[in-house]
């Protein structure tokens, strides 16, 4: 599934500096269809709306909602395959003030209430002109399309607007639902590594194979 959207990007408004939850929710606006708004800062993505989704920047409010996510994740196939979240309050309060510090990590939430369900990262860019992607999606969620949905947009919108070769993503090969979404955007397994990032109840490493996946700029137009 990739996103074959129609993005309408505009700059941010100049007199429009939100820095809390209610005042970005400000933004939101009837979209039908395969159109996309997209509103940009510093060049850098700040909000995009779909008929289903809303990706928007962090702020400090989102506290509450990301310790929800951590929770769900400190459950899920993922809890021992990846560096750990924060489980209490003040840990997710943390969490979200960085979040809102950085302009590479966005909130995807569920329209209409605007519920979080995921998150999503624009890592680095390689050497090689390579966005690396990362994403955390709530368990509630992950036998939809919605994150795949979400994560073809953030997807064409790096390959229509800055000029990288390719997107990638590093995850664990025996995570099915993980990289569900990114085969469908046409991400192919590249190669494979053993790596650990938690120990078990004796401190021991839990290890797991990794698989680094990519899609190129020619595998995503064949498919667009």
């Amino acid at each position: 599934m990739n996103a074959a959207k129609k993005l309408k990007v505009s700059s941010l408004p100049q007199d429009f500096s939100p820095v809390s939850l209610p005042e970005i929710i400000k933004l939101a606006s009837v979209v039908t269809g395969d159109g996309v708004v997209v509103y940009e800062r510093h060049d850098q993505p700040f909000y995009m709306e779909t008929d289903r989704l809303v990706i928007r920047r962090f702020t400090p409010d989102d506290a509450e909602a990301v310790l929800a996510l951590s929770l769900d994740r400190s459950t899920s196939s993922m809890k021992d395959f990846d560096e750990q979240w924060p489980t209490e309050l003040e840990g997710c309060q943390a969490a979200a003030d960085y979040f809102a510090g950085e302009d590479t990590c966005f909130a995807a939430c569920l329209k209409p209430d605007m519920q979080l369900i995921g998150f999503i990262s624009y890592n680095h860019i390689t050497d090689n002109g390579v966005l690396d992607l990362g994403h955390v999606w709530h368990t509630a969620y992950q036998d939809d399309d919605l994150g795949a949905e979400a994560l073809a947009l953030m997807s064409q919108y790096a390959f229509e607007t800055k000029d990288i070769q390719g997107v990638c993503a590093r995850n664990p090969l025996d995570c099915a639902e993980q990289i569900a979404p990114l085969k469908s955007l046409g991400m192919e397994i590249l190669e494979t590594g053993e790596a650990s990032f938690v120990n078990d109840a004796q401190g021991n490493p839990i290890k797991f194979t990794w698989c680094w996946m990519k899609v190129t700029r020619g595998q995503w137009a064949a498919r667009v």
